[in-house]
């Protein structure tokens, strides 16, 4: 199929990009954005959010000086090349020293509290300093990402939003850097702050609770943003988009598959931690489009001048076609003997869907099985896409 051409007569509405978490998952959102970049080489998102994992995709398209297929193409490589000890760290003694120093401070009651404070299970200090080098910050983690702002200026993009969690407060704070004239919007529990992002937003976005360290941005301590972000479209929304492309990471079971047990006897830890992580990382993005969705049937039943500030939005939400917690079993020993063993430890063999193993799957036979898998699922729907970038949509955005 040749590539989609521009729609004539009535120029469409604001395209968004909406990225969820997941960890290593976000490989298939890549892939995703591989099949698109090919059909749409030419593609300019105005408006591009991202949450956990998917913040990493999300700025690094926000950031990228080239077209949309040159962007992909660099994210992609980004992607075939990460190996865990890009993320964190995961030698021996590294993993036994915190390890230790949780456990000490267990059973003393938080009495003995070793050297310096125990702030997560692993050190992520390895990702900073691969997105630093990716993004052009020169090392520096608190320093503006120069590539948003260039787009910004050019026109090519509106805003970039990336949503975090506050530990401090409670709150789901999402930053937003964007072309002058955006307002900041405030929920119960929710809020949007305009600066300019960081590696150190990216970090706290994505960083996983209790195994990721949280991130200090001004006063306050921040980390996934997917523990409190209960409406993962309400940013872009906000923002003024009209036709939404979501990219979620969560295989929908059919009934047959959801009756199955994934796991015989009593579950171990690896599965409990990995329905909680679907619970917090997966879910709601899924579960907000369907919102989004039912909005729409009731309010294309009433005429323009009685849908007060709703407006049809046009969305299309991606997800997988296979389970990728079921794929992640089949690379379990790419991972460093000492992380798989602390990882079977908790019982990642003892389930038939080790989500928990997906998430911290960065490996590249992983990684580059995932990406196939969302370039194949893109192409089989290329014509609902194709449906959705030439839609025009109305004048306002809905309050969310």
């Amino acid at each position: 199929m040749p590539p989609i051409t521009s729609p004539s007569g009535k120029r469409p509405g604001e395209l968004a990009l909406v990225m969820g978490g997941g960890g290593a998952r976000a490989a298939y959102q890549v892939g995703m954005l591989r099949a698109l970049a090919r059909r749409v080489p030419d593609l300019e998102i105005p408006i591009i959010t991202g949450v956990s994992a998917g913040a990493i995709n999300a700025v690094h398209l926000a950031a990228h000086p080239g077209t949309f297929a040159e962007a992909v193409h660099d994210l992609s490589g980004l992607w075939e090349k990460l190996r865990i000890e890009d993320v964190f760290r995961v030698d021996s003694p590294s993993l036994t020293r915190n390890l230790m120093h949780w456990g000490l401070q267990l059973l003393s009651g938080g009495l003995i509290r070793g050297a310096g404070e125990m702030r997560s299970l692993v050190d992520t200090a390895p990702l900073a300093r691969f997105l630093s080098g990716a993004l052009g910050t020169g090392g520096r983690n608190d320093v503006p990402i120069e590539g948003i702002r260039a787009n910004l200026a050019s026109g090519r993009l509106r805003a970039l939003a990336l949503s975090t969690s506050s530990y401090t407060t409670g709150r789901s704070v999402t930053w937003v850097e964007g072309r002058p004239g955006l307002e900041p919007w405030e929920r119960p529990m929710r809020r949007a702050r305009l600066q300019r992002i960081t590696v150190d937003h990216v970090m706290a976005s994505a960083a996983l609770p209790l195994l990721f360290p949280a991130i200090r941005i001004g006063d306050e301590w921040y980390g996934d943003g997917g523990i409190r972000l209960s409406a993962p479209l309400s940013p872009a929304l906000h923002l003024g988009a009209d036709r939404i492309l979501a990219i979620s990471t969560r295989f929908d079971r059919s009934e047959a598959e959801e009756a199955s047990p994934q796991v015989l006897g009593y579950p171990p830890p690896a599965q409990v931690a990995g329905q909680l992580m679907n619970a917090i990382f997966l879910d709601l993005l899924d579960q907000d489009s369907w919102r989004v969705e039912q909005t729409n049937k009731l309010l294309r039943g009433l005429p323009p001048e009685d849908r007060g500030d709703l407006r049809v939005v046009d969305i299309v939400t991606l997800r997988p076609t296979a389970d990728l917690g079921k794929l992640a079993a089949d690379f379990e020993l790419d991972l460093p003997r000492f992380f798989r063993f602390l990882l079977r430890g908790l019982g990642t063999d003892r389930t038939r869907s080790p989500d928990l193993l997906s998430f911290v799957l960065f490996e590249p036979g992983y990684v580059c099985r995932l990406m196939d898998l969302g370039e194949r699922d893109a192409e089989a729907r290329m014509g609902e896409l194709e449906d959705t970038l030439r839609s025009v949509g109305d004048p306002e955005p809905p309050e969310r």
